[in-house]
């Protein structure tokens, strides 16, 4: 791999100084770097909003902006992709929940059976001190002399908090145990939402002040520390009204709003020899999925095939998935709210597997849907990778389901209209291969920009009606960004969540992961 030492740093205006090198390099400028990540910060929302956040436009003016592809189709899978520096078929890791093929349940990510090397340890190995704070889906402790922290303040706390010290640990207690919460994906009262917003405007100032903190505790090299207000908000918050550039003065802004005046904070404590990079690994946009329809769908479609195409007839009735369904409608929604809020991980998890795999015969199901953010994740029951699988793999049975999916998927139109709802079918293994490719979905749709329905047709299975959760206004978007400053710029070329990893290695002169 080359080395991206530079003897010249190149402005905007075309002029070169002579007597710079880039960070890492003996007698550098800048000698630390510091990763400022905004979970699902959305870099539309932030430029046409530019005035009402100072300190992100002083960055975007004064530095330099790289729009960053993410794993296509794969939205619970780019911060794994981002510490990792890989992609999902290497990982494997598309969600915090996976499915767990030997028990037909799902399974919490963790490092004993996920791929998991991080480049901060990399950059740890070759002598150089790394705190990181609360990057997502990471887990403890990679680091041996710097200072790692874990599920404080994250938007999906995956795992129960950890650090691996023990005077930090008592910092962090005296600043806050948990500042942002739980989020409970239900529909939320007003004064719920209220709540809500003052408690993520907290979390952003709290975080802030850990960060500086930190940054006082001990010397440092590499500073990693990400914001998840912006994607607790961005879910909670989004809008149509956050796709209009002329209102700014929405809920979801003053989230934004907290955080850039945060990062003002943490700005004004740092010495000309930090470089600062301002990032996220994927973006926000209005929930468009159709979601709640996929269970009945999937139901149908199985049911279909089997009967018309392989002249299978069901003998057995189909179990129903009666407990979670009944409860989300005979318990009041600020009920819910509450005992989700309480409810420990192993309750939660429970009731996502239950969504899941409720009323599921397996003797009668070539495929299934597992959890649907805004795209929705297929797997194949495949015979020798699940336990209860009925798929022969790369049979004609096989191809003829798969081929059956698509056609279905392709054809889901609005009733009475020509209003297609499906964009595309991603084949997962075919984009992301690697030696865990098989842990992740094995098909994704792609919903088609529009609102949500409440009944969708297909001429293949008739029409399907569903009525939608509403517990959420925004979701993932493949589109990252990060925000460096123009002196540091050239050291790697940023076009993919990936190369932040290779970018921080080579800050620092260390080899990455490929090397």
């Amino acid at each position: 791999m080359e080395n991206w030492c530079f003897s010249k740093w190149s402005h905007a205006d075309g002029e070169e100084d002579d007597d710079r090198q880039c960070g890492g390099c003996l007698g550098s400028a800048m000698k630390r770097l510091l990763l400022l990540g905004l979970d699902g910060g959305d870099i539309d929302f932030i430029e046409s909003r530019a005035p009402a956040l100072p300190c992100m436009q002083e960055k975007l003016k004064s530095g330099k902006l790289f729009k960053l592809d993410t794993p296509k189709a794969l939205s619970g899978s780019v911060w794994p992709t981002f510490y990792n520096g890989v992609n999902p078929g290497i990982h494997g890791i598309y969600q915090h929940l996976l499915w767990d093929p030997k028990r037909m349940g799902i399974r919490r990510i963790g490092p004993n059976w996920c791929y998991y090397k991080p480049f901060w340890q990399t950059i740890e190995n070759q002598g150089h001190k790394a705190i990181v704070l609360d990057v997502p889906y990471s887990f403890p402790v990679s680091l041996k002399k710097g200072i790692e922290i874990t599920d404080w303040a994250t938007h999906g706390q995956t795992l129960p908090f950890g650090c691996n010290q023990k005077d930090v640990k008592n910092i962090i207690r005296r600043i806050e145990k948990n500042p942002i919460g739980r989020e409970t994906p239900i529909q939320k009262t007003t004064k719920q939402l209220e709540k809500i917003q003052k408690q993520l405007i907290k979390s952003a100032d709290l975080k802030g002040q850990l960060i500086i903190e930190l940054m006082k505790y001990e010397d440092w090299n590499l500073f990693v520390a990400i914001f998840a207000e912006t994607h607790r908000g961005g879910h909670i918050f989004f809008n149509e009204d956050d796709e209009s550039p002329l209102l700014t003065e929405t809920p979801l802004l003053k989230i934004y709003q907290a955080i850039d005046q945060t990062l003002a904070k943490i700005l004004s404590h740092l010495d000309n020899e930090t470089a600062v990079v301002i990032f996220s690994v994927h973006g926000m946009a209005r929930d468009y999925a159709q979601g709640h329809m996929v269970r009945p769908l999937m139901a149908r479609i199985n049911e279909t095939f089997l009967q018309k195409y392989c002249k299978i007839k069901k003998t057995k009735k189909r179990a129903r998935n009666s407990v979670v369904p009944y409860l989300r409608k005979a318990v009041p929604s600020k009920l819910q709210y509450a005992i989700g809020a309480a409810s420990p991980d192993s309750v939660r998890q429970w009731v996502v597997e239950k969504e899941i795999i409720g009323g599921i015969d397996w003797s009668s199901t070539p495929g299934f849907a597992l959890r649907t953010d805004i795209r929705t994740e297929i797997r194949l029951n495949l015979r020798g990778r699940e336990s209860q699988g009925i798929l022969e793999p790369n049979s004609e049975f096989h191809h003829e389901y798969v081929k059956f999916l698509e056609e279905v998927f392709l054809s889901l139109c609005i009733p009475n209209t020509n209003d297609h709802i499906v964009d595309e079918l991603v084949h997962i293994h075919d984009l992301f291969p690697g030696p865990k490719c098989e842990a992740n979905p094995d098909l994704v749709i792609t919903w088609h920009r529009r609102p949500t329905a409440r009944s969708i047709y297909s001429p293949l299975l008739g029409t399907i009606t569903a009525e939608p959760p509403n517990a959420r206004g925004g979701d993932h978007t493949d589109c990252g960004f990060a925000i460096t400053p123009k002196g540091v710029s050239e050291i790697s070329k940023l076009e993919h969540i990936t190369d932040l990893a290779v970018f921080c290695n080579q800050f620092f002169n260390t080899p990455t992961m490929h090397e």
